[in-house]
């Protein structure tokens, strides 16, 4: 199914780091995966190990601004 490229671009941007745009696009494992990844690096932060967790969504928050528009026409 197709989806506004726009709106994925704007749930990207603001809600990226918790994998919302990808859930949008019809990606729901990886989104949950990347929703999971965000709490889990929050709520270790102080350990020093969420600091990884958070820097492994970063870059997959970046990797995406690239993939969301074939995600959100249906492209593998």
């Amino acid at each position: 199914m197709q989806r506004s490229v726009a709106l994925a671009y704007v749930l990207w941007f603001f809600l990226g780091y918790f994998g919302i745009h990808r859930i949008y696009c019809g990606r729901v494992g990886s989104g949950l995966a990347m929703l999971a990844l965000t709490v889990l690096g929050s709520i270790t932060f102080v350990t020093g190990i969420g600091h990884l967790f958070l820097f492994i969504v970063g870059v997959w928050w970046l990797i995406d601004l690239f993939l969301t528009a074939n995600m959100a026409l249906g492209r593998r």
